[in-house]
């Protein structure tokens, strides 16, 4: 629950942040959760598996819950794909990529962290190291943004 409300809570924000209009960072950043989410979901399903074929126990995948976990697994990669394309065809490669590949990074540790609830293993150090981590990540981030846009400035007038 904690990870569900987490995760529709950053993409609500992004989206409702982009009514006025989807700019580079509102694609890819609601990419790069999508793509957080999907490897979430991936791993659920595929823990899953690995378990009943290893317990010869398959009941398990016959839950409602674990048949959830497929199909979102396939949604969220579908979705994630689509957000990723338009952004892409829409802005530069050389800038979606990279910030993409940042939030699908940021988004899938935190994630990780939240929905196998890996932060109860963790020590104030631990987690100390990690925020400051994401922060730098992300202001790395704000930061090629903006020196991107200052360099596609128009180069002549006409």
């Amino acid at each position: 629950i904690n990870y569900l409300v987490f995760i529709f809570l950053v993409q609500g924000i992004l989206i409702a942040h982009g009514r006025k209009g989807f700019g580079m960072l509102h694609f890819t950043a609601l990419a790069g959760t999508l793509g957080g989410e999907t490897l979430i979901f991936a791993k659920t399903s595929s823990e899953l598996v690995k378990n009943a074929i290893l317990k010869g126990e398959f009941d398990d995948l016959r839950n409602p819950i674990s048949i959830l976990a497929v199909i979102m697994t396939i949604v969220t990669a579908l979705t994630q794909l689509h957000v990723l394309n338009t952004g892409l065809a829409k802005f530069e490669a050389l800038i979606v990529v990279p910030v993409y590949q940042t939030f699908l990074n940021a988004f899938a540790i935190t994630g990780g962290l939240i929905f196998f609830q890996e932060y109860r293993a963790m020590s104030r150090k631990d987690m100390t190291m990690y925020s400051i981590g994401l922060v730098i990540t992300l202001v790395g981030v704000k930061m090629l943004v903006q020196q991107r846009r200052k360099s596609v400035l128009p180069s002549h007038v006409e």
